[in-house]
């Protein structure tokens, strides 16, 4: 293959990839403009003595005093039929790379725009998966360059609306976004009210009452989100539990290489008895502490696969911890000994649920069991403790076989034997 054909070949491939809407949409909105000015030209009535002074020359010559660029002026010429089909060929490509155009704000005496759109995906009759992918697109910089305030506004809002796009569900997502569009629109229709130049007391208000309605949003933004964490942290639960049947299901094989186990035995039973125990231990510990405000706090912002994985190893610890809880108690680790009526079956398994429905109980037992194999090995259980001062302990006087007759003559009794 020659060098000419390969380039034309990798020309031919550029062409045909689309363009991302960042690229497109400002082209979208100039188009848009160019259509608008000329088919409906509009100003919007300047304020105060100017309004009056520039309404004299209207007057004098019989004509009306404001409006006359309101749709009222020169008829459009043949050139807006190519404007038009421009804007509908600008339209068709933006729509094609970004999704359908769902809200639009045009303004109407600068080219700047923001606008809503919905991207469908694949699958989408099912039912989970009918809501699209949002995004929202801006180009403002040409009706807010004498509005600085309002710039970094609408600037705050493109960051809160990557931050809603990313986290929250489908419905959540939906109506936190229209909430940013509309709060946008509004600050744009402001600018445009006041000619493109609002004073500092008519923009205080108005920022004011956006940072209200910003708070707002960010409180139902906060609290969609941590439903949407415990929501992709219990499949991470369910998740995790099909991992520790996966794993009950290996045991077995993997026992066989090195020797022989007996489902049937009832040490086996109680084995996956407290395996299972333990996981549903601490998938019930979560489900009853997802009830309460702060009962479970997750970084929402981490991403959904983390928060998944997170889930997932819930259950498997909890399996760990049961299974230690019952090799420590049947080893005689720990000082706690089975009833000798009933059966220790349950009594096995209510210790490994518990064990992986509280971590804290979990940490109880390993650090018993630390703490016995410690004296174990080092023998620290025969000696007596000493105080800081080097000197021993005096023991605590206790009457022992003495009658009510004679207490305080065993008290001092019991007594002299302690000095001695």
């Amino acid at each position: 293959m020659s060098l000419k054909s390969e380039q034309q070949k990798r020309s031919r491939t550029q062409s045909d990839r689309p363009l991302t809407g960042s690229i497109i949409f400002p082209d979208l909105v100039w188009a848009h403009y160019a259509w608008q000015s000329r088919i409906r030209p509009h100003e919007f009535i300047r304020r105060g003595w100017v309004r009056w002074l520039l309404a004299i020359p209207p007057l004098l010559n019989g004509r009306p005093p404001w409006g006359e660029k309101n749709g009222k002026g020169k008829p459009p010429d043949l050139d807006v039929s190519k404007l038009e089909e421009e804007y509908i060929k600008a339209v068709r490509n933006f729509e094609c790379s970004e999704g359908q155009i769902i809200r639009a704000y045009w303004c109407a005496t600068e080219a700047s725009a923001v606008v809503l759109t919905e991207k469908k995906k694949l699958l989408s009759w099912l039912p989970w998966r009918r809501m699209g992918s949002l995004e929202l697109h801006r180009a403002t910089d040409w009706v807010t360059a004498d509005a600085p305030e309002i710039a970094e506004l609408l600037h705050n809002g493109d960051t809160l609306a990557i931050r809603i796009n990313r986290v929250l569900n489908a419905v959540p997502r939906r109506i936190a976004m229209e909430w940013v569009f509309s709060e946008q629109s509004y600050l744009l229709g402001f600018v445009e009210r006041m000619g493109g130049h609002p004073s500092r007391k008519d923009t205080a208000p108005t920022i004011a009452r956006h940072r209200v309605e910003i708070d707002r949003l960010e409180l139902y933004y906060d609290r969609a989100a941590r439903k949407a964490a415990r929501i992709w942290y219990f499949g991470g639960m369910l998740l995790g539990l099909g991992v520790v049947i996966g794993l009950g299901a290996l045991i077995p094989y993997i026992i066989d290489l090195f020797g022989h186990l007996d489902l049937d035995s009832t040490s086996a039973r109680t084995f996956y008895a407290c395996f299972v125990s333990g996981a549903v231990g601490a998938m019930v510990s979560v489900m009853t502490r997802m009830r309460q405000e702060d009962g479970v706090r997750l970084d929402y912002e981490v991403g959904e696969l983390l928060i998944v994985m997170l889930g997932a190893f819930r259950p498997v610890l909890g399996a760990i911890f049961g299974v230690l809880a019952y090799f420590a108690i049947d080893s005689k680790l720990l000082p706690v000994t089975p009833p000798s009526t009933g059966s220790t079956f349950f009594y096995y398994a209510l210790f490994a649920f518990a064990a992986g429905f509280s971590e804290r109980f979990a940490h109880v037992i390993l650090g018993s069991a630390d703490l016995t194999v410690a004296k174990t090995s080092t023998g620290t259980e025969s000696r007596e403790p000493v105080e800081p001062s080097g000197r021993r302990p005096t023991a605590p006087a206790t009457t022992v076989g003495r009658s009510d007759s004679h207490d305080v003559q065993g008290d001092s009794t019991t007594v002299d034997r302690a000095r001695t």
